[in-house]
């Protein structure tokens, strides 16, 4: 099978299970914010957002992983790939043990020291804060079990892995209704039993199907494992100053605002992983392949992935997002009936943050096979860590809370910029061609589908209103990407996989 024919396969079975798990995961927040209501659902958010910062190492250990195996597959040595993997198990073990005494520490005095909700509800902060690091533990030791199923490009088992796991999450929210007790630690306990028993479904899986690679031997080496520790200590940086400008800002906006901001900034936070969850399907089956080729030589292969893949995941996200745009609303209400203040600011910004940092896929991929990290994480974190203090200096002037999206995209817009820099320094990447190939024609669709705004003059807040507007949206996105923003190849390839036009092709060549 080609390599774009493989990456369209898997792209279509991870779109599929992407289908499957957003609608229950949006139907699921729905029953949980009713259930939970914004004061709780809040709390869960916040301390969520806690254990994400304290997680950074987990994170880090995600990219390190699917790096190394995807190289050493790549050199298909079953010898070495074994080592390399006992070698990021060891480290994912080691560091897990690491977090959970930093989550009872940090954890636990942000909580009762710093953490902005009634002294009622500190047992219930300090349980749900529990739960989270027992339930990372676990994510985090099956993490190289997890990555070399996706650099495998065994997408179809992902996938129904992952719809399991969002109907397992499903049924925790369902029995939320019935129960009447603590429905808060109810729902904490419910998630850490899925995540562990997901955690063992991975382990079984890698033993039953790749038996030699992950047989455990505890002969470490220093070869394997001094490549790998440097790597992610770099790794841990970048991600370190991501996640801590990322939470640290729910954290800023908490101590300002209260539990119920995070609520709409939670809110918020769901649709946007609900629209970056198909470009992480994309990234997913494109960077194995990414890493793949260059390490086997075929840099050029790498890259034209690269200006393609960043196009792509524009227009997929352009294509989501902008119905949700106009009648956003609407859909909050169906969706919601009651929500907090802010919800609308906060969800129509991360979405244009998300497009932005879309036009960034593949960049991550392409910095980190060639394995020149160091400078360039110090960078990235620098930017990411630059905007909290900003966001804590307009809160105290007054500012508005939707203020905090607003930054992260000027942070966004400055991040590419360096991005684009540091790999032209790093590869053969050229700025020119991804201006041409990737930003001229994302630059033409995004204006063309402006004038869609105008649908919201046009038309009422009622479902049917609601509908028609979608399925306009929905047609005129579609046709503007088409005749737009694709090249003339591009659109013969999406017109020969249209049955009409197979037809016309195989009369035409009688």
């Amino acid at each position: 099978m080609s390599q774009n024919k493989k990456i369209a396969k898997n792209s279509i079975v991870m779109y599929i299970r992407l289908i499957i798990t957003s609608i229950i995961g949006l139907y699921s927040v729905r029953i949980l914010l009713k259930e939970l209501g914004a004061n709780d659902f809040g709390l869960y958010a916040i301390i969520g957002g806690v254990v994400a910062i304290l997680n950074v190492m987990s994170t880090s250990l995600i990219s390190t992983s699917n790096r190394f195996l995807a190289v050493e597959i790549g050199k298909k040595e079953v010898v070495n790939t074994n080592q390399v993997f006992n070698s990021l198990l060891f480290l994912h073990v080691v560091f897990s043990v690491v977090f959970l005494i930093l989550l009872e520490i940090v954890g636990k005095w942000y909580v009762l020291h710093q953490l902005n909700i009634d002294t009622t509800k500190i047992p219930d902060a300090l349980f749900i804060l529990r739960c989270s690091s027992i339930s990372i533990f676990f994510s985090t030791v099956v993490m190289p079990y997890d990555g070399l199923i996706t650099v495998n490009e065994k997408f179809n088992v992902k996938a129904i892995i992952e719809i399991f796991n969002s109907i397992l999450n499903l049924l925790v929210v369902f029995i939320l209704i019935f129960y009447s007790e603590n429905k808060i630690q109810f729902y904490a306990v419910g998630i850490l039993i899925i995540r562990i028993l997901i955690s063992l479904i991975y382990f079984i899986y890698c033993k039953i199907y790749y038996t030699e690679i992950t047989r455990m031997r505890f002969k470490l080496t220093e070869s394997n494992l001094k490549p790998i520790a440097g790597f992610f200590g770099w790794q841990l940086v970048y991600v370190f100053g991501n996640a801590i400008s990322r939470e640290g800002s729910a954290i800023i906006l908490n101590s300002f605002f209260g539990t119920t901001l995070n609520a709409a900034f939670g809110i918020a936070n769901r649709i946007n992983e609900f629209l970056f969850s198909f470009v992480k399907n994309l990234n997913q089956v494109a960077v194995p392949q990414i890493v793949k080729n260059h390490s086997g030589g075929n840099e050029n292969k790498s890259l034209i992935l690269v200006y393609k893949l960043s196009k792509y995941t524009y227009f997929i996200i352009l294509f989501i997002s902008l119905p949700i745009i106009i009648s956003i609303d609407s859909f909050l209400e169906l969706w919601l009936n009651n929500y907090p203040p802010y919800t609308i600011w906060f969800v129509i910004l991360l979405i244009v943050t998300g497009l932005i940092s879309s036009l960034e896929s593949g960049f991550d991929a392409l910095i980190d096979a060639t394995g020149k990290i160091g400078k360039t994480k110090i960078y990235f974190s620098i930017i990411f860590l630059s905007v909290l203090p900003i966001i804590y200096m307009l809160f105290i002037w007054g500012f508005k809370p939707y203020w905090v999206t607003l930054v992260f995209i000027f942070g966004e817009i400055i991040f590419m910029l360096l991005q684009i820099s540091i790999l032209a320094k790093l590869s053969t990447f050229k700025s020119k061609i991804y201006f041409t190939e990737t930003i001229v024609p994302v630059i033409f669709v995004t204006i063309a589908v402006l004038p869609q705004f105008f649908l919201r003059l046009m038309f009422n807040d009622s479902l049917l209103s609601l509908i028609i507007k979608t399925v306009i949206s929905i047609l005129t996105t579609a046709l503007i990407i088409f005749f737009i923003g694709f090249n003339k190849p591009e659109k013969e390839i999406v017109l020969l996989k249209l049955p009409f036009f197979k037809k016309i092709t195989l009369v035409n060549s009688l």
